[in-house]
């Protein structure tokens, strides 16, 4: 089954909430000892049919995702929807000022994400 990654892209640890389900914490970006690769951590939700608390919903669903970064203080409201095949993974890079995604594919073309609130600390 095919899974949407939530990677967080931001030097700070974040929490994800996807769909009303529960907050997961994501830690923040790092590199490895020679400088040679960024480690982005990942928290996974599986991809249904239909959305439901922490299962991202294709097929053109919406999904409402929640962003929270405790350092920065800032929460961020998503809607995200996606037309992309559902036995394909989808990658959503989580940065402190917004979200972009694309398919194990490489495209972004087929995903919509549209902020909708934003509250700064």
């Amino acid at each position: 089954m095919a899974k949407a990654y939530f990677v967080n892209a931001s030097p700070t640890d974040v929490k994800v909430t996807l769909n009303t389900g529960a907050q997961n914490p994501v830690a923040a970006v790092s590199v490895n000892l020679d400088g040679t690769a960024v480690i982005g951590p990942t928290w996974a939700a599986e991809i249904s049919a239909r959305p439901s608390p922490d299962v991202f919903g294709g097929d053109g669903h919406q999904n409402e995702v929640l962003f929270v970064s405790g350092q920065k203080a800032k929460t961020r409201r998503y809607q995200i929807e996606s037309t992309v095949s559902t036995v394909l993974d989808l990658y959503f890079f989580m940065f402190e000022d917004t979200i972009v995604g694309e398919d194990a594919t490489g495209e972004s073309k087929d995903i919509t994400i549209t902020l909708i609130e934003q509250r700064d600390g």
